[in-house]
């Protein structure tokens, strides 16, 4: 009795957080459809008019493309750093090395409010006014973090004997990296870019501090537009970010597992 009372009440705990945490993404989705120009829920009737109308908004389209561009460029500037980075902790065995991975994975840990006002001051410091450096600069240091651990985590699973019978039949240590070890880490490299992109994309904190007038993103438009009106565009729009993320992530993890990525 005691045990099924047990399974009962973990079983309602998960089911209460699943709800908890997928509610407001539901409401949001629900409210996008609403007909009328005020947000409502449930709506009274339903339309797909907030859909066309947010594609039409120059503000969304200009950030939405800003966003794509950014996320990309920062993806494929972070993954090369963060693959050398990761094999370079994975293979030392110096005593700073737990220090120096500390300080690669800082950003996971410093809120996003301090990494962008950090990066605002290092790069006015070092005299980068152009928005787009900026912000590339900004995303390709939040990124990166991701891109290190989960490439350190398929290091983790690898056997270090095949890098060593491929260098014993004479394999270079060029040719050992680009027929052993890189495609057998090339999950955690393509996870840690996904990863990337999600993540730059949908960023607020660090760009807050480092668009002007002329270059902003999708996001900081979306708060934008808020300020001066808050129709169910806004609700349209945050569905079809939704939907962008939550494709990739199911992706990552048909692809790689995210609970093996991130367990090294």
């Amino acid at each position: 009795m005691i045990g099924l009372m047990q399974r009962v009440s973990f079983r309602s705990l998960i089911i209460g957080s699943y709800i908890f945490l997928l509610a407001p993404l539901i409401c949001v989705v629900v409210v996008s459809f609403n007909a009328e120009p005020v947000q409502q829920f449930p709506p009274r009737s339903w339309s797909l008019r907030w859909y066309a109308h947010a594609l039409q908004l120059e503000s969304f389209r200009n950030g939405a493309v800003i966003s794509f561009a950014l996320a990309v460029a920062a993806g494929l500037l972070a993954t090369p750093i963060g693959v050398l980075a990761a094999i370079g902790l994975h293979r030392s065995h110096w005593r700073g090395k737990s220090a120096l991975e500390a300080i690669f994975l800082a950003p996971l840990i410093v809120p996003g409010i301090v990494t962008g006002i950090s990066l605002l001051i290092a790069l006015a410091a070092l005299d980068v006014r152009e928005a787009p450096l900026r912000l590339l600069l900004g995303h390709t240091v939040a990124i990166l973090p991701y891109s290190i651990r989960t490439v350190l985590a398929s290091l983790a699973r690898l056997d270090p004997a095949l890098e060593e019978a491929a260098e014993t039949l004479g394999a270079s240590g060029l040719r050992s990296f680009r027929y052993i070890l890189l495609p057998l880490i090339r999950p955690g490299i393509l996870a840690g870019l996904v990863f990337g992109l999600i993540l730059s994309f949908d960023d607020v904190s660090v760009s807050l501090f480092l668009v002007d007038a002329r270059t902003t993103t999708l996001p900081l438009a979306i708060m934008s537009y808020l300020e001066y009106s808050f129709d169910p565009s806004i609700a349209a729009i945050s569905s079809m970010l939704i939907a962008v993320t939550l494709g990739l992530a199911v992706l990552l993890e048909r692809s790689f597992g995210l609970k093996r990525l991130l367990a090294g």
